[in-house]
């Protein structure tokens, strides 16, 4: 990884957060680096995103030696004692989209809550925690080609489509389903970092 020690660098390797922190950032007027790490972020077992977020940006701003910045998503659903939360990808690779509303077919509680976590951290520091989300319900089929699993089933409250068709439609107005954590850290870090 480039050493750029004025810039705060985003541990990602996910295309749809690198557009999506770049053109926030740059609304804020941050300087930030998006990079690939080049090591493995070690993930802890928890109950919530925050916890799992964290954990890991300390441990990603302790290995760099430099501030850091890293975001996570789950979907916590009611029928399932909140489960997948932080294990949204694990769910994923197990069974997938298909399997899983195969599984939630005859569940009358649909009734789920996505968070998103964006989380910084300087080295030797305690990690500073942004959360946003909303509430919403699981559709009975998949629907929508854009975005992560859940993203095919996840209907936001007072919508009757998913969350990958809203993107098809409009990434913006879909985005606001994800609540504000990336808009807080930046309203945080323009007001106390520069």
């Amino acid at each position: 990884m480039k050493k750029k020690e004025n810039k705060v660098v985003y541990l990602t390797t996910n295309k749809g957060k690198f557009e999506e922190a770049q053109r926030i950032f740059a609304e804020y007027g941050i300087d930030i680096e998006i990079a690939t790490p080049d090591f493995e972020i070690l993930e802890i077992q928890a109950k919530t995103c925050a916890e799992v977020v964290g954990f890991s940006v300390k441990y990603a701003a302790e290995k760099t030696g430099r501030p850091c910045v890293k975001s996570d998503s789950g979907l916590y659903l009611d029928a399932l004692g909140g489960l997948p939360g932080p294990y949204n990808a694990y769910f994923d690779k197990q069974i997938g989209v298909e399997k899983f509303l195969d599984l939630m077919k005859n569940e009358k509680n649909r009734k789920a809550r996505l968070e998103d976590c964006f989380a910084y951290c300087e080295p030797g520091g305690e990690p500073i925690i942004f959360t946003g989300g909303g509430t919403g319900t699981i559709s009975k089929t998949s629907k929508g080609n854009l975005g992560r699993w859940h993203d095919h089933f996840y209907i936001p409250d007072g919508e009757t489509k998913t969350l990958s068709e809203l993107r098809e439609e409009d990434r913006e107005y879909e985005a606001k389903f994800w609540g504000t954590a990336k808009f807080d850290f930046a309203k945080w870090y323009k007001e106390n970092k520069m």
